[in-house]
């Protein structure tokens, strides 16, 4: 980050601390500014990493500069147990913990969470300026009451780490072979074959077992067409057509050329005969010591092991046989209950005030950085870098922050993160530069989540896990050739109709219309 960032809070700070000194200098008013007011909140428990959050270095210092106690419930496995937690006394507020929208609107309708669209408006000057700035955040939010029940997790940075998945291919390699970076479907199919006739031992395309359609699958769809309605989309079988209509992926003629490629690299041993069964993490990473994989996907190429920057190029875009190019990226908000008002809190503004911080610039420093001189330092380029005892620590500098602040760790809190190349530079790296991300390649719509009713939700739940299984299964027996995509499609799609994906695809357009005309 350049001096002219910082620069920028300075007024803020001025403001602020003139602000403080306007206040009435009363016995009453000092006895009221410094009484310390207590929330009570529960969230996932993080205790096998760093410090309890009574015992955080930034909680602690949050309490002082807020005048709001925090008496942490940290629950271990908490999935697990919320029906157990919502029949008793609820906390005031759930923090960092997840909630599925379809939850969050059910209970919200039940009357556990409370809405919270006035609140914002009246305490949280922060997040209300991202909905004004960004209408977006605020209609992701928005249940199909009319209420917002959550606060949300999010980004601005499209190229965030979190929001953008892409390929990473072994340069080594490639610099071996006297190869480029492939652009296209076509290319990367020849450079994977060129990586697996060099070596024996070397794989092409090698992940973790189940991986491979959350990464390079999706990334080949974007190269099909089948991206035009952004990374939640995808996860959720959609995309939109070229008549702005909302359509599933899972059965259009496109989806059957994806996999009809993917079969194609599995047959030539392009992807590791492993993709779908036996090997786990550590298999991997321990293979990737020994140089072993040539391409994998994921958000950055730490993944991998330490030595992944230095070792893989990213690639955003692959382009497919028809033209498309689409990066694989998801909207700002990526996650929507970080922070829920329970109906047992006596003072929601408050808890709304005391979170509204974390959605300022000066927030984000703070709740990713710290404070100057104690986690993080200044260099003479004005960047911030964090100190070398969080650099140095033992367990990596990511766990190293981990020890001093909360929201470098897990994810999903109710924050906004701070740009990608900021979040690198703190860590002591060169900021990512990539030659293939373009304005025209983002997604031309970038859905989010659809917010269901009550009705909806309860429709979908069986739908959907039927379908999401018959999918998942039929995937791995046309990739491996147990099934042929010319012969046993047809089959295919008319299994899918028969458990419901004509239904879910009225539901989903009923939702699509509704978040487009909110």
């Amino acid at each position: 980050m350049k001096k002219k960032y910082l620069l920028c809070l300075f007024p803020f700070l001025l403001f602020f601390t003139a602000c403080q000194s306007s206040s009435e200098d009363t016995p009453e008013a000092d006895a009221e500014e410094n009484q310390t007011k207590t929330i009570r909140l529960m969230r996932s428990d993080f205790t096998d990493v760093r410090p309890k959050s009574e015992d955080l270095w930034m909680w602690q210092e949050y309490e002082k500069m807020s005048g709001v106690k925090v008496e942490w419930d940290e629950v271990k496995e908490f999935g697990e147990k919320k029906n157990l937690i919502l029949s008793g006394e609820l906390p005031d507020a759930f923090y960092q913990t997840g909630w599925s929208t379809d939850e969050i609107v059910k209970y919200g309708q039940q009357g556990l969470f409370i809405p919270l669209e006035d609140l914002i408006a009246e305490h949280a000057p922060n997040l209300q300026k991202i909905f004004d700035e960004h209408p977006v955040v605020k209609k992701t939010l928005t249940a199909p009451d009319g209420h917002i029940y959550s606060l949300p997790y999010m980004s601005l940075d499209p190229m965030s780490g979190g929001r953008t998945v892409r390929l990473y291919i072994n340069q080594n390699w490639l610099d071996e072979l006297s190869l480029d970076v492939p652009r296209t479907t076509d290319e990367l199919k020849s450079v994977l074959a060129a990586f697996v006739a060099s070596d024996d031992d070397r794989e092409g395309y090698y992940m973790p077992s189940g991986q491979i359609a959350s990464g390079l699958e999706k990334m080949i769809m974007a190269s099909y067409g089948l991206g035009t309605g952004g990374r939640q989309a995808m996860g959720n079988m959609l995309f939109v057509d070229d008549n702005d209509e909302l359509q599933l992926t899972i059965n259009h003629e496109r989806m059957k050329e994806v996999w009809l490629y993917l079969r194609e690299l599995y047959a030539d041993g392009l992807v590791a005969k492993q993709s779908f069964a036996g090997v786990d993490d550590d298999k991997w990473r321990a293979d990737a010591a020994q140089d072993k994989v040539g391409l994998f996907q994921w958000v950055d190429p730490d993944y991998i092991g330490p030595f992944g920057p230095e070792t893989y190029t990213p690639i955003n875009v692959i382009e497919g046989p028809y033209g498309d190019k689409t990066l694989f990226t998801e909207p700002p908000v990526a996650g929507s209950a970080s922070f829920i008002i329970t109906k047992d809190a006596p003072d929601p503004a408050l808890l709304l005030e005391w979170v509204d911080y974390f959605y300022s610039p000066e927030g984000q420093i703070f709740a990713y950085l710290g404070e100057e001189g104690v986690t993080y330092e200044v260099d003479e380029e004005g960047n911030m870098v964090y100190v070398e005892d969080i650099l140095n620590y033992k367990n990596g500098p990511q766990l190293g922050a981990f020890q001093w602040v909360d929201n470098v760790y897990g994810g999903y809190f109710p924050y906004a993160e701070l740009d990608q190349e900021i979040r690198d530079i703190a860590f002591g790296k060169e900021p990512a530069v990539y030659d293939d991300v373009k304005d025209e390649y983002m997604p031309k719509y970038m859905l989010p989540n659809f917010m269901a009713t009550e009705a909806e939700a309860a429709e979908m739940a069986t739908i959907s896990t039927d379908i999401s299984t018959y999918v998942e299964q039929s995937r791995v027996k046309f990739v491996t050739g147990e099934w042929d995509l010319d012969n046993d499609w047809d089959d295919y799609v008319q299994q899918l109709d028969r458990v419901g994906a004509q239904r879910l695809l009225e539901i989903r357009r009923q939702q699509y219309e509704r978040f487009m005309t909110e």
